[in-house]
């Protein structure tokens, strides 16, 4: 055996060698960081693609379902050592995310408006056809906000996020949330639409639909990263959907 060489690198402690395994570690530990993560996004596409088609076609036991799916994931997360400041809801990031997500809100109301005085027709919604207006406030103003938003939120921006930064780096973690965004509207993008189209259109239909959900993901994503918080994505999309719900009720009722 020949004497050690005196080197500017560090000798390797001897609890790295090949006889005890410490090479073969490195993997097992790499995937076993990001484990959580692909855990949390197959739990909820699982979620949005399979446990929610199957109920009955009923939007006030969806939003519960999805209310009480999220409470369990977010609980469960906490168990397992995630923060609040994980969770993007962290006290010291409320006035960035309130400040942000109100101001999405605030342009939402203002284009929805503008859009309502100047040309309504392009928010007629026939699927919102019949609906009485007490149920249109009811998914505008209850469901949607709660059963949709905040659930989605949360488990998106809030676990998903959360875990995903642990492991990635950021942009690999909003581009992975928003992935999974997209994907989590699959039986909405292939379901059945308000007009019949052909088999060509409705793929393009989809398409689109997925494409323009995970660019809605990277917005939220990078809303959420910007302010740490969960609340500015949570005012974005309540004022794309919450509001706009909202101004397709009132120029359909005109």
């Amino acid at each position: 055996m020949t004497a050690p060489q005196h080197t500017a690198t560090p000798a390797r402690p001897a609890t790295d060698g090949a006889d005890d395994g410490g090479d073969e570690e490195a993997v097992p530990s790499h995937w076993r960081r990001l484990a959580p993560a692909a855990i949390v996004a197959g739990v909820l596409l699982l979620w949005s693609n399979v446990v929610l088609p199957a109920l009955p076609a009923d939007a006030v036991l969806k939003a519960l379902f999805n209310l009480g799916g999220v409470a369990a994931m977010v609980t469960v997360a906490r168990l397992l050592g995630v923060t609040w400041a994980d969770l993007g809801v962290g006290r010291g990031t409320w006035a960035a995310g309130l400040r942000w997500g109100g101001a999405a809100i605030g342009v939402a109301v203002l284009g929805y408006g503008g859009v309502l005085l100047l040309a309504p027709a392009l928010l007629e919604n026939p699927q919102l056809a019949g609906a009485s207006p007490g149920a249109l406030l009811l998914r505008g103003l209850v469901l949607i906000p709660l059963g949709t938003v905040l659930a989605e939120e949360l488990a998106f921006r809030g676990v998903l996020h959360g875990r995903s930064v642990r492991a990635l780096p950021v942009r690999a973690a909003v581009g992975v949330g928003a992935v999974a965004f997209g994907l989590w509207h699959l039986t909405v993008a292939f379901g059945p639409s308000a007009v019949p189209l052909p088999p060509t259109l409705h793929w393009t239909s989809a398409l689109t639909v997925l494409g323009v959900t995970v660019a809605g993901g990277l917005a939220l994503g990078w809303l959420r990263h910007r302010t740490g918080s969960v609340l500015a994505p949570i005012g974005l999309h309540l004022g794309t959907n919450a509001v706009g719900l909202v101004a397709a009720g009132v120029a359909l009722a005109h």
